[in-house]
């Protein structure tokens, strides 16, 4: 008796939580036709349990995804679950909508499957976050190809007047004796060539973004490069001493020539802008296990640790003083230029004791 009754208890139990479950519980024969429905179910499909019971489960299957009960049954019969799939359904009004179902095999006392237990969700909901974060991602492209289209146009409509100022001050430099005006020139001339390099940094991180900067692979001597590269910025800086430390002569890579020049020039404008009075900088050079490694080296206020990883990042400025200007821009390029050359880029720096920048690149093989 006691046995009876905890089937009993048991079964109520049963029966209570499928009736108040949120999700539409549904059971079907093999052949398909309802046995159960839940009041879930109701709400769900539109038909009242009277309605649905003895009916065929098609009554609730829009025409063109009846074939998915015949996939459905056969996993069945084959004593399979079906978990998770997501499928669309109709209500009594004809209306279409999205649903989860989970299937399961519903056996009798000697184990034989005698039919199916269905467990639906309304996923509508998600399906319309799932179309608004598509239909969101859509006027993002659309909107990053409008942003390119803009810098690439800016960046033209600057050029042209700059080039022409250019001219006109290197013009005007040449017809100009007094030294004191002839300082402001230079300075003139300094900046419109900062603003130039500004414009390309700018036209160079929108290409990277849109995976529209080609790279012109060619084979060349990574050393001649950068001893061309600390002559180029010596002679602009005669104030700083940059000196070579190699343990090679010449080394071949293949790569973009002017790209890896720029990187470079970067990375020695940098050490440059924050040497912090000091006026010597060193670079090095040497070649082991198939790669180049190059650094370049300043004495100045150095970076502490946490700013590591992120100095590589876009508009990401370590020192905010206004003695250096800049949009943060330049390691973010020489990171992207340098990991498109399969290499490596990374910084060692203790604070007041200067900072180290290392790439590294694979030797050309051939």
């Amino acid at each position: 008796m006691d046995l009876f009754n905890h089937l009993e208890n048991n079964q109520a139990l049963f029966n209570a939580i499928v009736m108040s479950s949120a999700d539409a519980i549904v059971s079907k024969t093999l052949d398909g036709i309802i046995t159960s429905w839940n009041p879930a179910a109701e709400k769900m499909f539109g038909y009242l349990q009277t309605e649905a019971v003895g009916k065929h489960i098609s009554l609730i299957i829009p025409e063109d995804r009846l074939s998915e009960e015949d996939y459905i049954i056969g996993q069945i019969k084959a004593g399979k679950k079906v978990d998770h799939f997501e499928t669309i359904r109709k209500t009594k009004n004809g209306q279409n909508f999205p649903i989860s179902v989970t299937v399961s095999p519903v056996v009798d006392k000697e184990g034989n499957i005698i039919g199916a237990s269905k467990i639906a969700r309304d996923i509508s909901d998600r399906h319309i976050a799932q179309q608004e974060k598509a239909e969101l991602l859509e006027k993002l492209k659309e909107l990053n190809i409008r942003k390119d289209e803009f810098i690439a146009l800016a960046s033209h409509e600057l050029r042209t007047p700059l080039t022409s100022m250019d001219a006109y001050l290197q013009i005007l430099k040449r017809y100009i004796d007094d030294e004191k005006v002839k300082v402001f020139l230079e300075k003139a001339l300094a900046q419109s060539k900062k603003l130039n390099h500004l414009i390309s940094d700018l036209l160079d991180v929108s290409k990277i973004e849109s995976g529209k900067l080609v790279l012109r692979i060619e084979k060349f001597d990574i050393h001649q490069l950068v001893e061309d590269t600390i002559d180029l910025i010596s002679k602009a800086n005669e104030f700083f001493e940059i000196t070579l430390h190699s343990e090679i002569d010449s080394i071949q890579i293949e790569g973009d020539h002017y790209k890896i020049e720029q990187v470079i020039t970067n990375l020695l404008t940098n050490a440059i802008r924050y040497s912090a009075g000091s006026k010597q900088i060193d670079v090095f050079i040497k070649a082991e296990n198939g790669i180049v490694i190059i650094g370049v080296k300043d004495y100045g206020a150095g970076i502490d640790s946490n700013h590591f990883e992120d100095i590589f990042s876009r508009f990401y400025q370590v020192h905010q003083s206004n003695n250096v200007s800049g949009l943060g821009l330049g390691l973010y390029l020489c990171k992207q230029i340098i990991s498109q050359h399969q290499g490596k880029i990374w910084v060692e720096s203790e604070l007041k004791k200067g900072s180290t920048f290392w790439i590294e690149l694979p030797v050309s093989q051939c």
